[in-house]
């Protein structure tokens, strides 16, 4: 006889897993303006777990803004914590909405936070014999683990959503406690989050091992006297008893709330389908319409793509795809399977044989239609098989329509486009809502749906005046970016590793000095502690102390250079140990072994400016400020002595953008005679002649320059440049007054914007702005900026996506073993023979400067070196 399976029961923390929502995924709104990304994210993060956990009963767990029994007993908990924004707010009332529809049990009680009222369920769950699963931002729940309860933490990154589930078990293996233990950790490290103090002095380290040697507060309160704590811990301890007793109760989650509990009201097995289907829909949220099929409930039925292909041999397939102009196809690299069609209609499949990939996808003559193409040209080019003839990538197209999208997966492109589903069917279970997808799309409904795709792209590229962004752009830089992610940039791994270890013997150099200087060891990454040393124990000059202690962030540290030896060795230390594990060991890491290269993934479709991104790693945060930064870029050469690098950089070329869009007669003036923009701007701003300006103007002056494309305020610019926030508006006054067509640019795309719902490129890029019909101000006063910055910022990147394919295709058409391999932000780095530099040169230069015809001259910076670095 076989146990009883256990029932199951999910409790998520609903403000944390909301607030770590909104941080981890780029600001979303529905049509009327309203932010939507905390509660977008909230939703995945619920549909993943439900999937996975499948459990009988769930609920959501909320805090109130009335004040709880902690703060009665410590009126400065969480006094420290900056309100929540304002977007952030308006969503809470939001994802309550949608969470009712669902018929999901949300519990919130005057008096308690919503941590008391989780660990009251997963008390009741583990009296009664249910297992519990606590989904939580918020590692202060680990106390709750048990054999019968595990803590789900969940860290949220880019939209991507990462978590670590911890029982008792797990909890002792991580921290060497006990979850009971936990607590009192907490209560003598404190909690610099929600304001706990605990004992002054007693960092995360310390506490740790006091609680692993004695194992509650109470017993080393007992054993002070113990000859393995130090005269200086027992100081602290004695001086600070009374704190760290209550720090261990304000730590301490309560788990008798005087809550109503039935299992039953935990199921969620009642769902308003019509209310769901109009909030989903009010939201704008069709992928999640598509997942709890809720089409019919409030919504128009949706059909499915309904399609078979004819199976043909390779010999019948080549015979059907002779003398086709055009292929549309889906390549099933994993299933060795090819589905193609030489009209859209007619629909065949055969096997993906070498003879068959290399007839298709080698005949520049046939123009192939597909679906991220890029994707095929790197599987195609591990086979030995090159791409030729490129059509039409309906996934660029979908970024072109709309490039705030968060998705294009193209069964969600096929229901939003055409209004169709691609054979995915959500199961229901005993009345819950599925979000099970055991039925994915077979080759030939995917290849229908891309035909489909195809059509409509096609001419809407062409309603929107988008046709020569997209054939002459965005479709040509699919293959750029496919041969520079094939192609990767050299890393001298010894280097790097050498550097690496150079670096760590710094980190331990360092560490000793400050330790030396500080007369104790201490948590040098705890700001806490930190100010504690810096500002107590060496009395150095201080800001006021706030409830959370003293500010230890690099602003202060630079304030108090040279006042003490040790303020220096904490800001190196500082940018030493985020450069070891930020860039050394991660890239590291990254190096292919068998090229010695790092393969970026370039993306085309991320950003809705129009900018190309890179992950893995993302290259345009390889540090160039400092001079140690700058020492990683050493690291990136050529490979081989007879090649060199040739880096070929934009100068301003944003602010030539906004000379050419504003038709400014003093910018464009001062462009065309080559005068320096910022030295200009100085002395219009400042009233002085330009022989007159000095550094600290320019530096003034170029911050107000970039600034105001930027869209940045008075406030922004008083602390980028270290003013009041009065000069800082006079700085603006005064440079609107003298660049009047930059005024009047501001204004008026502004204006245009609201009339159109967006703005566009010089080459008619779209950026679709929402967030300008929001009641909320801080809101509207975003979409603002993003109409007076995208037009720019989208035109430098339109510009530099034609320079690249502009190089690329001349370096391939003059013969040249030359590479382009990198773009960042206005920068081309192309890898050369030594004997093919002065050629290489002049293909860069030349096709940079001629990549756009603007009412001013566009400027290059060329330099060539053995490293990225040598080239700067």
């Amino acid at each position: 006889m076989t146990d009883k399976i256990k029932k199951k029961l999910l409790i998520i923390d609903g403000n944390s897993i909301l607030n770590r929502a909104y941080y981890g995924i780029r600001r979303l709104t529905a049509p009327d303006g309203t932010p939507t990304n905390a509660v977008y994210g909230f939703l995945n993060i619920l549909f993943k777990y439900l999937e996975d956990e499948k459990p009988d009963y769930a609920g959501v767990a909320f805090d109130l803004k009335a004040p709880t029994f902690r703060h009665k007993m410590f009126a400065e908990y969480k006094a420290n914590r900056k309100p929540a924004p304002d977007d952030f707010i308006v969503q809470i009332p939001l994802i309550k909405e949608v969470l009712k529809a669902m018929d999901f049990k949300c519990v919130e009680l005057e008096g308690y936070e919503a941590d008391d009222i989780i660990g009251t369920v997963s008390r009741i769950c583990d009296g009664s014999g249910v297992s519990c699963s606590i989904l939580t931002g918020d590692k202060d729940d680990l106390q709750l683990a048990s054999g019968n309860t595990v803590v789900k933490l969940v860290i949220t990154r880019m939209g991507n959503t990462s978590t670590t589930s911890y029982d008792a078990a797990a909890v002792y293996e991580k921290f060497g406690v006990t979850p009971e233990e936990y607590i009192d950790v907490k209560g003598l490290m404190g909690d610099t989050s929600d304001n706990i103090p605990g004992v002054k002095g007693v960092g995360e380290k310390t506490a740790f091992s006091l609680i692993k040697k004695y194992k509650s507060i109470e017993k080393i309160y007992e054993n002070l006297d113990g000859a393995d704590i130090t005269k200086s811990v027992r100081t602290k301890l004695m001086n600070d008893k009374d704190m760290a007793f209550m720090s261990k109760t304000l730590a301490t989650i309560d788990r008798s709330v005087p809550i109503d509990f039935d299992f039953e009201d935990y199921r969620y097995d009642s769902p308003d389908r019509t209310k769901l289907a109009e909030i989903f829909g009010r939201l704008n949220f069709k992928s999640f319409l598509k997942k709890l099929d809720l089409f019919g409930s409030g919504q128009e039925t949706v059909p499915e793509i309904s399609a078979e292909s004819i199976s043909v041999s390779s010999d019948g397939a080549l015979g059907i795809i002779d003398g086709s102009a055009e292929l549309y196809y889906y390549f099933n690299a994993a299933a060795g399977a090819l589905a193609f069609s030489p009209d859209g209609n007619a629909l065949y499949s055969c096997g993906a044989d070498e003879d068959i990939l290399k007839r298709v996808f080698e005949d520049e003559n046939i123009k192939k239609i597909g679906y991220d193409i890029k994707s095929d040209i790197i599987t195609l080019d591990k086979m030995g098989i090159g791409y030729e003839g490129l059509g039409f990538d309906v996934l660029i197209a979908a970024y072109i329509n709309d490039p705030s999208r968060t998705k294009y997966d193209i069964d969600i492109l096929c229901f939003d486009i055409l209004g169709k589903s691609l054979n995915r069917k959500g199961m229901e279970k005993e009345g819950q809502l599925s979000m099970d997808a055991e039925d994915t799309p077979g080759d030939a409904e995917t290849l229908a749906a891309i035909a489909g795709l195809k059509r409509y792209f096609e001419n809407d590229l062409k309603a929107n005046g988008q046709e020569r962004l997209y054939y002459e752009i965005e479709l040509p830089l699919i293959k750029v970016l496919a041969d520079m992610q094939i192609t990767g940039m050299y890393v001298d791994r010894g280097e790097l590793e050498a550097f690496g270890e150079n670096l760590k013997q710094r980190i331990n150099a360092l560490t000793a000095e400050i330790y030396e200087y500080a007369g104790e060891e201490f948590n040098i990454n705890s700001p806490k502690q930190l100010g504690h040393i810096l500002f107590e124990k060496l009395s150095l000059p201080h800001g006021k102390k706030t409830k959370s202690g003293y500010s230890t962030n690099i602003e202060v540290l630079n304030k108090l250079s040279g006042s003490h030896p040790i303020i220096d060795d904490i800001i190196e230390y500082r940018t030493v140990t985020k450069l070891n594990s930020t860039y050394v060991d991660s890239l590291i890491s990254l190096v292919s072994p068998s090229t010695g290269r790092i393969h970026s993934s370039f993306n085309q479709t991320v950003t809705a400016t129009g900018r190309i991104s890179s992950t893995e790693p993302n290259m345009q945060n390889i540090p160039v400020r400092t001079e140690l930064g700058r020492e990683i870029r050493k690291m990136f050469a050529a490979q081989g002595d007879d090649k060199i690098l040739i880096d070929a950089d934009y100068s301003q070329i944003e602010l030539r953008v906004l000379a050419d869009i504003s038709d400014d007669v003093n910018m464009c003036e001062a462009f065309r005679n080559n005068i320096d923009i910022h030295r200009q701007t100085a002395s219009q701003v400042f009233g002085v002649p330009l022989e007159s300006v000095d550094s600290t103007m320019r530096f003034r002056a170029k911050a107000v320059n970039f600034g105001i494309v930027y869209g940045i305020g008075a406030f922004s610019l008083a602390n980028d440049i270290k003013v009041s926030r009065k000069e800082a508006e006079q700085y603006i006054n005064q440079y609107l007054m003298h660049y009047k067509g930059v005024d009047n640019y501001m204004k008026n795309i502004v204006e245009k914007a609201k009339r159109d719902g967006y703005v566009t490129t010089l080459y008619g890029r779209r950026r679709y702005l929402p967030e300008l019909k929001a009641s909320n101000k801080i809101t509207a006063a975003f979409g603002e900026r993003v109409a007076r910055n995208a037009p720019i910022q989208g035109t430098a990147a339109d510009i530099i996506k034609i320079a690249m394919v502009n190089v690329y295709s001349r370096l391939r058409r003059e013969g040249l073993r030359s590479k382009l391999i990198l773009q960042v932000h206005d920068e081309l780095i192309v890898e050369a023979p030594v004997s093919e530099r002065e050629a290489a040169e002049k293909i860069v230069r030349e096709e940079m400067e001629n990549a756009a015809k603007l009412k001013v001259p566009l400027i290059v910076d060329l330099n060539s070196g053995r490293s990225w670095y040598d080239t700067k």
